[in-house]
């Protein structure tokens, strides 16, 4: 049974109330670190695989694969073991370009995005973007936008990662590209799997905007910041502005986007599942984890909440519905967030 603090019952009624290559077998302790992932990169197949930590804490469990470009003739990516050290999130390159969430390999060996020609996501080099899923770069671990803030957002430093010649792309195969070749009259200067909302892909390519729930009905950013906030057991706080800063400095509030940390705005459902994982975390303890094949629209599950959404399916927080949905860009409502929060407090 999960410590709860005594005013758990409390803020559940507020929450009605309220508006294969090498085999990935680490050991997940003191020698690797206790991290959360482990990489493999493999050259031959232009594939990044990510796995988790078995029952046993071993990194046997893959959760996420990416398609990537590592280095092209005269500047092969190097193979062997290293573990990740420094991040940034925008970082000059050598050639003079730049690259978005790059995560250090070892010395200037990164995972990084595609190459753009300023510090600006909207000067995408559409050419590097068609490369990807062959050798193109001088060294690094191309990848999409999204993969290459996952890793970022995800992986800490001391992570290790794997980089070796494979004869087959991993047990969750190579992934396509979201967009497999972006010609001359689609080109926008943007990554289609850039997360910003104000990236023209996400028209293009029909991501709706979520339907708000009726008014008073929605969780909103500040709500489940507050929710988190008692959770913790920490006290002083009072306004809506001040819970949100306390989620934003614990990084709760990572890749939600579009909301401009607007203490009002409503959170989605799979945004106040990353919120919570995160608090979760953040507190320790084994993470259930649970397969998402099974439900129909998994795939617009956006990759930051992917660990999320399969911790809570897991830990049976959400269970999807009569038609194995999950409606992750839903709004989340009030009535769903007391429903997670009971469950929360069994697990």
């Amino acid at each position: 049974m999960k410590r709860i603090p005594s005013l758990f019952p409390a803020l559940l009624a507020a929450a009605l109330l309220l508006g294969a290559g090498i085999s990935a077998v680490w050991a997940a302790g003191p020698a690797a670190g206790g991290k959360p992932y482990y990489i493999e990169v493999d050259r031959a197949q232009s594939t990044v695989t990510v796995y988790e930590p078995d029952e046993h804490g071993q990194y046997t469990v893959p959760v996420k694969a990416m398609v990537c470009s590592t280095g092209r003739k005269g500047h092969a990516t190097p193979t062997g073991t290293f573990a990740i050290g420094g991040r940034w999130s925008w970082l000059h390159m050598i050639d003079g370009s730049y690259g978005q969430y790059a995560t250090q390999i070892s010395g200037n060996i990164l995972f990084h995005s595609v190459c753009y020609t300023e510090k600006d996501p909207s000067t995408l080099m559409t050419e590097e973007y068609n490369g990807l899923g062959a050798p193109a770069s001088l060294g690094c671990v191309r990848l999409q936008t999204a993969d290459a803030k996952w890793i970022y957002d995800n992986c800490p430093r001391g992570t290790k990662v794997t980089i070796f010649d494979g004869e087959e792309p991993g047990p969750l195969g190579r992934p396509d590209k979201l967009v497999d070749h972006i010609s001359e009259d689609m080109a926008n200067g943007w990554d289609p799997t850039d997360p910003r909302p104000d990236n023209p892909w996400h028209h293009i390519l029909g991501d709706a905007a979520p339907v708000p729930p009726p008014e008073g009905q929605a969780v909103s950013c500040a709500h489940m910041a507050q929710t988190l906030y008692g959770l913790s057991g920490e006290t002083g706080l009072e306004t809506p502005s001040e819970f949100v800063a306390w989620a934003a400095q614990r990084r709760l509030l990572d890749d939600i986007a579009g909301q401009g940390f607007d203490p009002g705005a409503p959170i989605t459902r799979q945004e106040l599942i990353a919120m919570l994982y995160r608090f979760e975390t953040a507190c320790g303890g084994p993470q259930p984890s649970g397969s998402l094949a099974r439900f129909a629209d998994s795939a617009q599950i956006h990759t930051y909440a992917v660990p999320a959404m399969r911790w809570a399916v897991g830990g049976g927080l959400i269970q999807g519905t009569s038609d194995d949905t999950l409606h992750p860009g839903d709004y989340a409502t009030q009535d769903q967030l007391a429903i997670i929060l009971e469950r929360y407090g069994r697990l």
